[in-house]
């Protein structure tokens, strides 16, 4: 009884920090005043000596420049053979045009595998955390908006980040295998293991044989502290709403994703990362993989990121954890949206704002072209359209006026890469993606909404998306996805690999098609066999990509769905 009493208490405490935390992550203020006029676009020039200011303004608030007990890339820079399984920190310099969205310097973190075998395969994890577009959502007491807005502290992975004890929301089966105490709550909490891929109960809870193989692989981590889920190339000022016009006020904001990926690409090639793994001199493979803005950010960086590490012969694959690519036209700035328009794409609104902030269709002003010594400006000021063009050889077309919508991320990707595995995973009632994109009063079905009502309406939005998402990634032969209904209790049914793949369950009977036309075999599995499909080294032939949706379902009978229920009775989430 001693143990029983012991378990429910390690149950209730991970209940308790999961919900605390993801409320205070997943809430979002409702804005319902009209977008704020978009700032004119400033020279890289400028975003750079913004960077140079921010740095050495930082750099003279130190004591040290690294955290105790922190390893840290030497100064005659890295030896992948040294410190292995160990995370090491890499500090960009203000040179290299990285940096988190005030100027502070931007990190990365890497952990070479000490399993020779495991080595050359390579995981890229980004982390999540929000979006900002404004000054309101930029500010760092904002109650969304998005992580990290006064930078990373040296540590930031060990400390307060991505593998931390103290952020539970940020740990990832795919990342790192889970401590006793969190596989023993998963067990008593859904009745399965964490980061399993098997139905295994108490007899099992000592086994970790079948945790997913990235846990074994080589790591690089990409911290989050852009608001731009890593897809901006922008620098922007920002007048104080409360004192317009007051310059002492005006906030200036780096959205500099794109790149701060561009400069760990760069790191990473000129130290020969990929060699030096592999007497091959190439990956065996490549997962590029994220959650929440995590996993937009992967998506949007994935033929980069591609271009940079994966050989000829490298199996290379994507899996987009709760980063759904909404569908919808992108109007241009200031254009408006018919209300007819909108009620077919409710994301519509979102992302005409998100994209002109960021500058997905940002090109080099004439400024950035002719600055002596700095050939580098005129990349690093291209938005994200301009640099999938020119990696990929297609046309990306998202734009209203072109008859684009941004379904075409995903078909780019299938279209120019057809052997790689892509997937897309994500609850079909997550609370979080939907409320960052139906605030405020831009979609008629909210407005005058609150509390349950808002959020219902929200979801429905959400769900009508969603369809539009699969219409777009059914045909698309190499581009699955996993969309089980519902898991209340781990930040509102948010990233279906956050901490657990308990909980993410579905089952299809045999001989149904797909989405894709396919008739399938029965399925009955979890988000991690949709990982592991998705990591195949078999032609799409030989193993389709799994295309699974989930049937519309109460919360399963268990500690977690009595728990979940409770949340969503009180819209802890919503």
């Amino acid at each position: 009884m001693k143990q029983v009493r012991v378990l429910w208490k390690i149950a209730a405490a991970l209940a308790v920090s999961l919900s605390v935390a993801a409320a205070s992550s997943a809430s979002t203020p409702e804005q319902e005043s009209s977008a704020p006029t978009l700032s004119a676009q400033r020279s890289r020039a400028d975003a750079q000596a913004f960077i140079d200011e921010a740095t050495r303004k930082y750099n003279a608030g130190l004591t040290t420049s690294s955290k105790p007990g922190q390893t840290i890339v030497p100064a005659a820079g890295p030896n992948w053979s040294a410190d292995l399984d160990t995370w090491v920190e890499y500090t960009f310099p203000a040179s290299s045009g990285a940096s988190c969205m005030n100027g502070t310097p931007y990190r990365m973190y890497y952990k070479v595998s000490s399993d020779a075998g495991m080595r050359d395969k390579v995981l890229v994890d980004f982390e999540g955390g929000g979006a900002c577009w404004d000054f309101e959502s930029c500010r760092p007491d904002a109650a969304t908006g998005a992580a990290n807005p006064d930078g990373l502290p040296s540590g930031y992975i060990q400390g307060d980040g991505i593998v931390s004890n103290t952020a539970l929301l940020l740990t990832s089966p795919v990342l790192e295998g889970n401590t006793l105490l969190v596989e023993a709550a998963a067990r008593l909490l859904f009745g399965r293991g964490s980061g399993k891929l098997d139905d295994g109960w108490w007899g099992r809870l000592w086994q970790t044989t079948t945790a997913p193989e990235t846990q074994k692989w080589t790591k690089l981590v990409f911290p989050y502290c852009t608001g731009d889920v890593s897809a901006g190339a922008s620098f922007r000022a920002f007048d104080d709403p409360a004192a317009p016009g007051d310059a002492t006020k005006t906030k200036y904001l780096n959205f500099n994703g794109l790149n701060n990926v561009r400069a760990a690409m760069k790191f990473l090639q000129d130290h020969q990362f990929t060699q030096s793994l592999s007497q091959r001199g190439y990956l065996q493979q490549l997962l590029v993989y994220g959650g929440s803005a995590g996993g937009y950010s992967a998506q949007f960086n994935y033929p980069m990121i591609r271009q940079a590490l994966a050989g000829e012969k490298t199996r290379v694959a994507l899996l987009n954890d709760s980063g759904p690519l909404l569908t919808a036209p992108v109007y241009g700035t200031g254009e408006t949206i018919p209300a007819a328009d909108l009620e077919k794409t409710p994301a519509a609104k979102f992302w005409q704002l998100a994209s002109h902030t960021w500058g997905f269709f940002q090109q080099p002003l004439a400024a950035d072209l002719r600055v002596p010594g700095h050939p580098e400006y005129a990349e690093q000021a291209s938005g994200l359209i301009a640099r999938w063009e020119k990696t990929t050889g297609k046309k990306v077309d998202i734009a209203k006026a072109t008859g684009g919508t941004t379904g075409n991320f995903s078909k780019v990707l299938s279209q120019r890469y057809p052997i790689d595995r892509f997937g897309l995973s994500t609850f079909q009632q997550d609370q979080v993606i939907s409320r960052f994109f139906f605030i405020g009063a831009q979609n008629a079905e909210v407005v005058g909404l609150e509390g349950s009502a808002l959020r219902d309406a929200k979801l429905k939005l959400f769900r009508k998306e969603m369809d539009l998402v699969r219409a777009d990634l059914g045909p698309l032969p190499n581009f699955g996805y996993y969309m089980p209904w519902s898991r209340y209790l781990v930040i509102g049914s948010h990233v279906t690999t956050a901490l657990t793949f308990a909980g993410t369950e579905t089952t299809r009977a045999a001989n149904i098609r797909d989405d894709g036309g396919r008739i399938q075999p029965a399925f009955d599995g979890d988000v991690g066999h949709f990982l592991n499909n998705l990591l195949s080294v078999n032609t799409l032939d030989a193993e389709p990509v799994l295309k699974e949706v989930g049937p519309e379902k109460a919360e399963s009978l268990n500690l977690a769905g009595v728990a979940g229920w409770l949340l969503a009775l009180f819209n802890v989430f919503g």
